[in-house]
């Protein structure tokens, strides 16, 4: 099944007045190209489109749109061989626009959820999605582990696809009948426009630490790209998280504009607006209890996942259940239908064994916060095997080594994606973090690394796994080897071979 879309169609909002040349999907990478398949040509940050027009007529394109930088070539035409190429002024920012037109305005016909911060994105994003599926409703999620609806998730390269791919997966949940999309909003997404002109009803913002500053360049302007959700069409309500001081300039940037609820533990912070708060938690073996305090009732209820920061998690998620409209009471009693996300605290557990934790956690707020929620629920020792990633901010190497000291009984370091970089001068630049370089072991071969770690623990005992989560794969120079941390996490629990 395709959109019902031609060329003419396709182009008049913009402004321009093209033939009527049948099409069924828009692409773009050249490689993609076919007879009926638009060829975007946009100039990117690493790569101009534009080059690949020749590849892109070679395929058989009947029709291309090339980025222009100049507005008087806006709608100008030409026919190459079979091909012809329109001119658009402004492409790249407009594709989110020109997307949404050619899948008929998808999230028109769903209810919305996306979430932004640095952490905590993933796991609220499957957590709104699992709420809405035991309420009844067919949900799907766009994020950090792929695309799809419930339990039919294919994966994906990016945390927030390209604008084009954004609005051809809303429309082909939509058509199989899902009802509520949660997607994870990047910082990268946000800046570069992939989601401008996708309606959204509910935005979430969970938090914001070190993480992208390659990209960025400084903290100010990673916090400005994370705002820039606010601008969203169809916004109608935000979620803020009111342990997290960032969301103070999200207030001062919403208020008035929006329906406010905020989330967190302990006493409110701002009794004026609505708000689900965690009064008191109890965190046991098996997970965690939470008392609900909330203007709308209260109510305990009992979670899976471990951890203060999964407490938050699960906080935002039924926050933004509450902004949909469901009942407190029946958001309460769906956390019974709520199971742990893939790679996110993902413990593997036998009772003479320590026990192995697989967690994402890549940044230093990541891999505090994950500590911090395995301390709540260890009787023994905790241990974490971590590394940090080659060719990425190199400034929060000995930011995660002064942590793993601080919150681990012991820190084995090894490699994570080292990329062109050499993983051993990684380690050293994560170890020179620490005060005391006895407390870390540098073992760069990963599986050796976990399975020293094993050595040096008992049953009680906790090991965190950090930084592969979901992935199942590691980059080495430039290969992408297979490797799944939670397949062989659970071979050494179960005593079988990965």
């Amino acid at each position: 099944m395709t959109p019902d879309m031609t060329l003419r169609k396709l182009l008049l909002p913009f402004g321009i007045d093209a033939p009527a040349i049948e099409l069924q999907d828009m692409v773009l990478d050249s490689r993609e190209v076919a007879i009926h398949k638009l060829f975007i040509a946009v100039i990117g940050h690493t790569l101009d489109g534009r080059d690949f027009i020749p590849q892109a007529i070679s395929l058989g394109a009947k029709a291309i749109l090339a980025e222009t930088r100049d507005q008087a070539q806006h709608g100008c035409m030409e026919m190459r061989e079979q091909s012809l190429i329109v001119q658009f002024y402004g492409l790249g920012e407009k594709l989110s626009a020109l997307a949404a037109h050619f899948f008929h305005h998808p999230a028109e016909r769903l209810q919305v959820a996306a979430v932004t911060g640095t952490n905590g994105k993933t796991s609220i994003v499957q957590l709104i999605a699992q709420f809405s599926q035991a309420l009844g409703l067919q949900a799907g999620t766009i994020g950090t582990l792929g695309a799809g609806l419930v339990n039919k998730v294919t994966e994906g390269n990016n945390t927030t696809p390209d604008a084009i791919s954004m609005h051809r997966l809303l429309w082909q949940m939509q058509t199989a009948g899902a009802e509520l999309v949660a997607l994870e909003a990047s910082s990268h997404a946000l800046v570069q426009h992939r989601i401008a002109s996708l309606k959204t009803d509910v935005a979430v913002f969970t938090n914001l630490t070190r993480d992208h500053l390659d990209y960025h360049g400084d903290m100010s302007r990673y916090a400005a790209a994370k705002r820039l959700l606010l601008e969203q069409p169809g916004l109608r309500a935000l979620v803020l998280n009111q342990e997290e001081s960032e969301s103070e300039n999200w207030l001062m940037a919403a208020r008035g504009r929006f329906e406010l609820v905020f989330y967190g533990i302990g006493q409110a912070k701002h009794p004026q607006y609505p708000y689900l708060l965690a009064e008191q938690v109890e965190y046991l073996p098996s997970g965690c209890r939470i008392h609900l305090s909330s203007p709308l009732g209260s109510s305990v209820i009992d979670s899976p996942l471990l951890g203060e920061f999964n407490v938050l998690n699960l906080l935002a998620a039924m926050s933004a259940q509450l902004c949909f409209g469901r009942e407190l009471a029946d958001v309460a009693g769906a956390v019974r239908g709520i199971s742990t996300v893939p790679g996110r605290l993902e413990v593997f557990h036998r009772d003479d064994l320590p026990t192995l934790v697989v967690d994402y956690a890549h940044t230093p707020d990541a891999l505090e916060q994950a500590l911090k929620a395995l301390r709540l629920h260890t009787q023994g020792r905790l241990l974490c095997v971590f590394g940090c990633g080659g060719d990425r901010d190199k400034g929060k190497r000995p930011l995660m080594g002064r942590i793993a000291e601080q919150y681990a009984d012991l820190a084995i370091v090894t490699n994570d994606n080292s990329r062109s970089e050499d993983p051993e001068a990684i380690a050293l630049e994560v170890r020179a973090g620490m005060q005391n370089a006895q407390s870390a072991v540098i073992e760069l071969d990963r599986q050796s690394a976990i399975k020293l770690a094993m050595a040096k623990c008992q049953a009680g005992d906790v090991i965190l796994l950090a930084g592969k989560g979901h992935e199942n794969y590691q980059i080495i120079g430039d290969k992408k080897i297979n490797y799944d941390e939670r397949a062989f996490a659970s071979s050494l629990i179960k005593g079988t071979r990965a």
